[in-house]
């Protein structure tokens, strides 16, 4: 493991907000199940409505799991017609996003060797697994790795076999599927847009 990245970083929260990045490059270097336990217990510290803590998650960190999952989820992606998870899984910009799919070295993990996939285990527990998914992240910047939401891999997420295989009831919702990872570089701050104020009372 490369040295750099083996410890915290003295980062405060306003640190880790500015600096978190959505990465897209990752080294080959495995991240340790420690390390994974605890980004999860501070994804659970996140807030929920009435504390009912809707959250479930599965760690995938085979390889060969990835892959398959990878070549999976970009099959359902791009079969016409588009299968009932891709329509109904909301992704913005969808044919824009299947075309880069599309194209033949296209890498949905973007080469990390973890993904963390949270699943909403409570009707309307959605937006409160995307509170912890933010944690997850904010933690990670925290402890010198990478995440990087996955939006394109909800769908093959929702699958019966899929759910099934990561040991979750057909009922429950994929809700935010995360790579995390060591970065394999440098990646630039986005632009963002002034906060859009309607009121100020």
């Amino acid at each position: 493991m490369h040295a750099e990245h083996t410890g915290p970083k003295d980062l405060s929260v306003l640190d880790c907000i500015a600096q978190r990045r959505a990465v897209r490059s990752y080294l080959s270097d495995p991240v340790g199940r420690p390390i994974i336990e605890r980004l999860i217990e501070t994804a659970t510290l996140a807030p929920s409505a009435v504390n009912l803590q809707p959250w479930a998650f599965a760690v995938v960190q085979d390889r060969q799991i990835l892959d398959r999952l990878a070549a999976d989820a970009k099959s359902l992606l791009l079969a016409e017609p588009p299968a009932p998870e891709v329509l109904g899984s909301a992704l913005p910009a969808l044919t824009h996003l299947r075309e880069a799919v599309a194209k033949p070295d296209y890498d949905l993990f973007h080469g990390a060797g973890t993904l963390i996939a949270i699943y909403a285990v409570a009707t309307h527990g959605v937006p409160d697994c995307y509170l912890a998914g933010e944690n997850l992240m904010l933690a990670a910047c925290a402890l010198g790795l990478a995440t990087c939401p996955i939006g394109l891999a909800l769908p093959i997420l929702q699958r019966p076999e899929v759910k099934a295989e990561l040991g979750m009831e057909p009922e429950w919702t994929a809700a935010l599927p995360i790579v995390v990872g060591f970065p394999g570089g440098e990646t630039p701050p986005t632009s963002r847009r002034p906060p859009l104020v309607t009121a100020w009372l």
